[in-house]
């Protein structure tokens, strides 16, 4: 039953968020070919979850560790030069279970079927957490998650 997986899955709000509009005739959010790059190994997962199914720190806290596909694609979005909300989805990945619970076994890039890997972009995904920390990531995810609720 993958139906934890798609829940954390979708927990990562895994589209393209804006603060601003594209002006009228704009069609395409351009980017670089250099930050293009930054998505390659990451962009490609077609979320088979083995990686997850590898990984002993997600067997023993699959309801808080949001496991390596997952954090991979959450870092896909943080990493894409595009997306305007990278402050707040690095503070709300920025949890001791969400996390902090990858210890480096390396499981899940030993096992993925298209030779990808998520514990390299787990690595950069804490890089950029510990790089970017503000002490008013909390109450920016409040409210936040208080715009949310519909």
């Amino acid at each position: 039953d993958l139906t934890n997986f798609y829940n954390q899955y979708k927990s990562i709000e895994p589209w393209l968020k804006r603060k601003d509009v594209k002006a009228k005739g704009q069609a395409e959010y351009f980017q670089s070919r250099e930050d293009r790059a930054k998505l390659d190994g990451m962009y490609e997962c077609i979320l088979c979850a083995c990686c997850m199914t590898s990984c002993p720190s997600y067997w023993w806290n699959p309801e808080y560790y949001l496991g390596p596909a997952v954090l991979m694609q959450a870092y896909r979005w943080i990493a894409d030069s595009r997306d305007q909300f990278t402050e707040e989805r690095l503070a709300w990945v920025n949890d001791t279970m969400k996390l902090y619970r990858c210890h480096g076994i390396m499981n899940c890039t030993n096992c993925c079927p298209k030779g990808l890997d998520p514990a390299k972009a787990i690595v950069h995904l804490k890089e950029e957490v510990a790089a970017t920390y503000k002490d008013g990531w909390k109450s920016m995810m409040t409210e936040q998650i208080t715009k949310n609720k519909g």
